[in-house]
């Protein structure tokens, strides 16, 4: 990778969120492999919206098979050289996440799973972090995201401080979803909620490693609900079944209103 933000040649598609040549570049070369191995399979793509399939906020997806794919997720991160930056891509029947594979290029890890067969990092087998029930035991994980809204920056904030306040353990926010949802399945943090997350393709690999290491992944949302896949931003919150239902039960239910427009 380089290290050099001005090779990058980096572009913003809309208030504080960036693109890069290097993720087009890069979903361009997994698309093109999927296509060649699958050819009549459908690829979701966070960068390629004109060759893929795309919906408006909270639409279902398709019901046959599906790959998911986000080229570069923690583009700001990886524009920083920051080294929370993955490669996600996910396998998706009847809309329902079966397969998921992520990379992180900067620590050389690889995590993957298969519904039914377990989670994987370099080949070792992970489970999420079970001794945490609580907030007070749990070190959380929390992006908030690019928007700058005065009505989302202010719940974001009243949210924190309402962990905070609870005896939250730790507070981390790395900027890259599927690296949190990784990091959960490992077992390195135990939670990781975001309000907002910035598409299915986020978190569609994610998923099935978190649920095949032993948590479970919830609509930040709803009442237990797990969380399903739909076009446009979500909210998440994933890791031991206690301890989510902890967090979510401190942070209260989230107000602000995801729209085609925002």
């Amino acid at each position: 990778h380089s290290t050099g933000r001005s090779s990058k040649n980096v572009t913003v598609k809309s208030g504080v969120d960036l693109v890069t040549e290097a993720d087009t570049r890069v979903e361009k070369m997994i698309t093109g492999l999927i296509k060649d191995a699958f050819p009549n399979d459908l690829i979701i793509g966070e960068e390629d919206q004109a060759d893929s399939p795309n919906g408006g906020q909270g639409d279902p997806f398709p019901t046959e098979s599906c790959w998911c794919v986000d080229p570069i997720d923690g583009t700001t991160n990886f524009v920083h050289n920051y080294p929370f930056v993955a490669v996600s891509i996910g396998y998706m029947v009847g809309g329902i996440p079966r397969v998921g594979v992520i990379y992180n290029p900067f620590t050389d890890s690889m995590y993957e799973a298969a519904e039914g067969g377990g989670a994987f990092l370099k080949g070792k087998q992970i489970t999420i972090d079970s001794d945490a029930s609580s907030v007070t035991d749990c070190l959380l994980v929390n992006n908030i995201g690019h928007y700058r809204y005065e009505d989302f920056v202010e719940e974001s904030a009243e949210r924190v401080k309402k962990w905070l306040k609870a005896g939250l353990r730790g507070y981390r926010a790395s900027g890259s979803a599927a690296q949190n949802l990784a990091h959960v399945a490992s077992g390195q943090v135990s939670c990781y909620y975001e309000h907002g997350y910035g598409g299915p393709w986020d978190v569609c690999a994610g998923m099935v490693l978190v649920k095949e290491a032993g948590g479970v992944v919830w609509d930040a949302r709803g009442n237990e609900t797990d969380l399903e896949m739909k076009f446009g931003k979500g909210s998440v919150c994933a890791g031991g079944r206690a301890v989510v239902t902890d967090v979510l039960k401190v942070a209260g239910q989230p107000t602000f209103e995801f729209s085609g427009g925002k």
